[in-house]
């Protein structure tokens, strides 16, 4: 059998399809990233988006401002000096509009409801966390 060799044409369509297949693979993947973090592997309960949201408006003082407001957890890791059982230290992404920022918060539970607390454990947290 021989080979024969590729044409200019096939290399340039297939360099037009690899990103696009890139690009549907990264896009498939992400809601799986992204999945329910219940049980995290790391064994360490965090707040979901919402909770997490809600909080740190609170922390913050933006309680008006927090339909427009989101907040992503990063990397979260047991708190130094922790004051509540399941404390956990990790690193957030706030947005509110067209503005962000990157800030690091402690929270806790009492009884059912999280609570957040500016974190004294920033030496344990990357910056800039590349998990956000």
């Amino acid at each position: 059998m021989s080979e024969a060799p590729l044409r200019a044409s096939t290399i340039e369509t297939l360099n037009m399809f690899i990103p696009l297949a890139t690009a549907v693979l990264l896009g498939l993947a992400t809601p799986l990233a992204h999945a329910d973090d219940s049980n995290p592997p790391d064994g360490l309960l965090r707040p979901n988006a919402e909770e997490a949201a809600d909080v740190i408006a609170a922390l913050t003082g933006l309680e008006q401002m927090r339909a427009e407001m989101t907040v992503t957890l990063g990397t979260c890791v047991p708190a130094l000096e922790a004051e509540h059982p399941g404390q956990i230290a990790c690193t957030f992404a706030l947005k509110v509009g067209a503005g962000s920022s990157e800030s690091q918060a402690d929270f806790y539970k009492i009884d059912d409801a999280w609570q957040a607390q500016p974190s004294v454990s920033q030496d344990l947290l990357p910056f800039p966390d590349p998990a956000l």
